[in-house]
């Protein structure tokens, strides 16, 4: 994805690695091996990921930790030892602190603001910033609302490596089968729950105003179908920006995020990675997701 504005230093790949090597160091964050298998559904590979520093994770959702009088904000202030740079006057990099993999990032409004408020201008040029002076090509992803993995009440959007056995997240390679186009909102009936994306220009051409262009377009779609309260995952790549209603946040105790709508399913223990496996990746999030719409036909109004 192209750079767009310039706050970030350029050898950012660097300073990733060596503020990770330090938080782990300094036991600033829990991560552990991890260990990870693949099953093949609709001639794609899912990814059952068991991660169990999952485990300790508060799970409580954000509206939940704000009504608590002991609630504390772990991004405003933030841990230094976890801090990566600053995106310009208006957002901050930092790792996560329950890394689901190795430099797991976050960017995070630099005042608060709710998660679960719509993306802005600012948010895309952030992650433009950010993903510009990366080497390798990343996820990024947004867990809007009470149901959609959500944890912390202080937006914030997540980044993580794409693993390098995949081009793009098992769910976005099966929309990406779809005959949309670019400019146009689209759901795909290959995936066996409700889905709005958009196709994107090429990485160089894109800008802020492309991606929150095609955001705004398919959340305009999203709501129009489920209401403005429901809650969503969005998965963005170089090649699309997807968005996925929730009709619930977990399903037989696997809790799934924007990661496990992508088709990168995370579980905190052997009981859960069994039950992924024997319904299938796709099982589960048809389980979470709302059922597809009927109709699945691209959508000429609103555009990308």
């Amino acid at each position: 994805m192209a750079q767009k504005i310039n706050h970030i230093p350029k050898r950012l790949d660097s300073l990733v690695r060596e503020r990770y090597a330090s938080a782990i160091a300094e036991g600033a964050l829990l991560f552990s091996e991890s260990v990870v298998s693949s099953q093949r559904e609709q001639g794609v590979d899912f990814e059952v990921r068991y991660v169990p520093a999952l485990a300790k994770r508060p799970s409580s959702k954000p509206s939940e930790k704000q009504a608590r009088g002991d609630f504390v904000n772990p991004f405003l202030p933030f841990d230094p030892r976890l801090h990566v740079a600053r995106i310009g006057s208006t957002h901050q990099l930092l790792l996560n602190k329950y890394c689901v993999a190795p430099n797991h990032l976050l960017i995070t409004t630099s005042e608060f603001k709710q998660q679960g408020e719509p993306l802005t201008m600012l948010d895309f040029a952030a992650v433009l910033d950010t993903v510009s002076n990366l080497s390798q090509e990343h996820i990024v992803f947004y867990n809007s609302g009470e149901e959609s993995g959500a944890s912390q009440p202080h937006k914030h959007l997540q980044l993580l490596p794409m693993p390098d056995t995949m081009s793009s997240p098992p769910s976005v390679s099966i929309w990406l089968r779809s005959t949309c186009k670019v400019g146009q909102v689209c759901s795909s009936s290959d995936l066996p729950f409700a889905n709005f994306g958009c196709r994107l220009e090429s990485a160089a051409a894109l800008s802020p105003t492309d991606l929150h262009t095609s955001y705004s377009a398919a959340l305009q779609r999203l709501v129009a179908a489920y209401g403005d309260s429901v809650s969503y995952n969005m998965v963005l790549t170089p090649l699309a920006l997807v968005l996925f209603p929730r009709l619930r946040g977990s399903w037989q105790g696997v809790s799934v995020n924007s990661l496990g709508m992508a088709g990168l399913v995370l579980c905190k223990s052997t009981k859960e990675m069994d039950l992924v496996k024997g319904s299938g990746a796709l099982g589960i999030l048809s389980q979470v997701g709302f059922p597809p719409e009927s109709a699945s036909q691209p959508i000429h109004s609103p555009k990308c």
